[in-house]
């Protein structure tokens, strides 16, 4: 039996994730395309396999030892890499661009490709 992958986009402060996720059959894997990193706390109650999320841009400045000075809200918790919250996966890129200071610093910018694979099923 082939498994389909359901992908929805959402944003916020836009969003009705009720509506956004009704009609997703539970067997399919579902991808959920958040702008917002920390809006997992809520995507986590739903049957969301993986959330990519950005909107951080990594901090752009990182300081060893002392982490981002900055950090937008919605990105605060969540802000860079990989992350597990319960059976849901987090990826939250750190990007190509800048937001009101145009510099990086320790937050090298990035382009990440994700492949998506079948697992294999137990008996």
């Amino acid at each position: 039996m082939e498994r389909r992958t359901t992908v929805q986009t959402l944003a916020w402060a836009f969003s009705d994730l009720e509506v956004t996720m009704r009609g997703v059959p539970r067997e399919e894997a579902a991808v959920l395309l958040v702008h917002e990193p920390d809006y997992v706390r809520r995507v986590a109650r739903y049957a969301v396999d993986l959330q990519l999320s950005g909107h951080s841009h990594g901090g752009q400045i990182v300081i060893p030892l002392l982490g981002t000075p900055y950090l937008p809200a919605m990105a605060r918790r969540y802000p860079r890499g990989l992350y597990r919250i319960g059976p849901l996966t987090l990826y939250t890129n750190v990007g190509l661009g800048t937001v009101y200071l145009p510099a990086r610093w320790n937050c090298p910018p990035e382009i990440t490709l994700v492949t998506l694979r079948a697992a294999e099923r137990t008996p």
